[in-house]
């Protein structure tokens, strides 16, 4: 292995023994988990450093894609996680429902608020989130309500990209360590269009059917009466394939879209922010 390979790997080690440094100085925890590969890493370190001093949360709320929600249940079991499953409806938080620039803060500020709340009926002295190192250079409102509310970021906190904790997952033979990432359903419609079960629920056939073709990463953005259709480079050949094609082109039109369009700049993060 080369001098750099062996530096490389040398740092994200130091990073994630000061996770566990950080997560133990803590005492007990709450983390918020989704599922995902950055809050899975982050409750199985916390679980492996606090014991039963740690409790894992994840809400069940519209904006999150069932199957999703189905297999972070099934994950947290397999990995022996003491899980709490609540319940959490965006749709109930007006400027969230409104689709407001700033949604993502009011979703934070009101569930983390609950789950701040909760965690000091319990006696447990942090809240935390999976933000990474990354997540911080990017558009994200919600951090200014973790900011606000007190709640730790432990990753961030440990200078922990995205790609080195997917490495130190699969280290940890996570099994979901090289899951796509899937943000809240929400992120799929622009800003200002108001965010209904209804359209939650298009979005959210329409992307599991095209991944039922064999497409990894996929997202169905959402523009009044066009489907605006983001894939991987691997997702663009699959999905061209003339029965697939015909196959999506159908199943999407069934959910109320004139027309479907697959955007030839291919999926990428962040497309709709403003």
């Amino acid at each position: 292995m080369s001098s750099h390979k062996l530096s490389v790997k040398s740092k994200m080690a130091d990073k994630a023994a000061h996770l566990q440094d950080v997560l133990g100085k803590m005492g007990s925890a709450m983390v918020a988990y989704s599922g995902g590969v950055d809050s899975t890493y982050l409750a199985v370190t916390a679980r492996d450093i606090l014991k039963d001093k740690v409790l894992i949360v994840l809400a069940n709320s519209p904006v999150m894609d069932r199957e999703d929600f189905e297999n972070a249940g099934k994950l947290a079991d397999s990995l022996s996680l003491d899980l709490q499953e609540i319940e959490f409806n965006q749709l109930d938080v007006p400027d969230f429902a409104a689709n407001s620039r700033d949604r993502c803060y009011h979703c934070k500020l009101t569930m983390l608020g609950i789950l701040k709340e909760k965690a000091g009926k319990r006696r447990i002295k942090y809240v935390c989130d999976g933000s990474n190192y990354d997540d911080l250079g990017d558009y994200r409102p919600g951090l200014v309500a973790i900011s606000e509310l007190g709640v730790r970021s432990p990753l961030a906190e440990s200078f922990l990209t995205k790609k080195e904790i997917r490495l130190l997952a699969k280290a940890r033979g996570l099994p979901n360590w090289d899951k796509p990432a899937m943000p809240c359903l929400a992120t799929r419609i622009p800003h200002q269009t108001p965010i209904t079960h209804n359209l939650l629920g298009k979005i959210s056939t329409g992307e599991s059917f095209i991944r039922s073709l064999g497409v990894k990463q996929v997202r169905l953005r959402h523009h009044a009466d066009i489907a605006r259709i983001e894939v991987d480079e691997r997702g663009f050949r699959t999905l061209l394939k003339k029965d697939n094609r015909r196959a999506a082109l159908e199943t999407v039109r069934k959910l109320g879209y004139k027309h479907v369009t697959i955007d030839l700049a291919g999926y990428r993060t962040g497309s709709m922010n403003p």
